[in-house]
């Protein structure tokens, strides 16, 4: 993805936003993150499983940020 396509897709209104928004996401959403919502629900998960989902989010955040700061 270019960092257009980052920016229009995630709703920010400029590239400075979107790296402000995916530095709050790394910092205080992929820690906390516990679940998955699906179009049919929640997806139950293990606390390993949780814990991957949290190691996963960060690592795709990060990948994330560093091709919007890239632009920057």
């Amino acid at each position: 993805m270019t960092p257009t396509d980052i920016v229009m897709e995630t709703g920010a209104l400029s590239l400075g936003d979107a790296i402000d928004h995916t530095r709050w996401a790394i910092r205080e959403q992929a820690p906390t993150a516990f679940q998955v919502v699906t179009e049919h629900g929640v997806l139950v998960l293990s606390e390993r499983e949780k814990a991957d989902l949290r190691l996963f989010l960060s690592v795709l955040l990060e990948r994330r940020l560093e091709t919007l700061e890239a632009a920057y």
